[in-house]
């Protein structure tokens, strides 16, 4: 378990463990929820679309053609 605190500017530090896990870069955006009194944070992908079509292995579609 981490743990991080809120500054007096409602900023929190996620921890570096974390942050290199998730592959989270300096302005990463996030969606953020509450969830029965739970704080989650969701990243925000810059290309949603080709994030969701990278599972398609790119070598079995061309051979098709």
């Amino acid at each position: 378990m981490h743990k991080t605190s809120l500054s007096t500017r409602g900023q929190i530090v996620i921890p570096v463990q974390i942050r290199n896990k998730l592959d989270l870069k300096p302005g990463t955006k996030f969606a953020v929820y509450d969830l029965d009194g739970k704080l989650v944070l969701v990243p925000e992908l810059d290309n949603p679309v080709e994030h969701g079509l990278g599972f398609f292995n790119k070598k079995s579609n061309s051979q098709g053609k």
